[in-house]
């Protein structure tokens, strides 16, 4: 039995140094797989920065270009609005004369039929004050037969007087 743990206690160091033979293995694998990264890594971060340069370095020449188009087009279009401001200053001073114009003569036609409204108004009062003066005894004279007690006496009119007649009316005369 000593031959057999002998050899048991053996094929266990065996085992344990073949796990302990792995681990390294895996260590030193795991290293050389980080280190590879990193230069992998490494590499990658100096070709982005390398596209990054390139690309920057276009976009910046075709910008510059962009921008000179952009500023010569818009010195085009400045030179055209001042051209066209003058233009319009020009039509606008035109129409404030026209405008002026037309708001004198409307003032002048506002200013001449407001006195003939005045004018009108006035000979309108006179005239109608004299018919109103008229009028006025005539109303008085209407007001005092409307107050007056008047009835219907068959085909005659009849009114109350002071003095008695029959049942206190007397027959109202016709002129002639």
């Amino acid at each position: 039995m000593n031959e057999l743990d002998t050899t048991s206690e053996r094929l266990q160091n065996l085992v344990i140094d073949m796990v302990m033979v792995l681990e390294k293995y895996k260590d030193d694998s795991g290293k050389i797989v980080n280190n590879v990264q990193k230069e992998l890594d490494k590499s990658l971060s100096r070709q982005r920065d390398m596209m990054v340069e390139l690309v920057r370095n276009e976009l910046l020449d075709g910008a510059s270009q962009q921008v000179k188009n952009y500023s010569a087009d818009m010195e085009e279009a400045r030179e055209l609005m001042i051209k066209q401001v003058g233009e319009f200053n020009t039509y606008l001073q035109h129409v404030n004369k026209s405008n002026q114009k037309i708001f004198r003569q409307t003032v002048l036609g506002g200013a001449i039929t407001l006195a003939t409204l005045v004018v009108g108004g006035i000979a309108l009062v006179f005239f109608y004050s004299s018919i109103i003066s008229q009028k006025k005894l005539e109303a008085d004279m209407l007001n005092r037969i409307n107050n007056a007690d008047i009835v219907r006496c068959g085909n005659e009119l009849c009114a109350k007087t002071g003095k008695t007649g029959a049942n206190g009316y007397r027959v109202i005369q016709r002129r002639q």
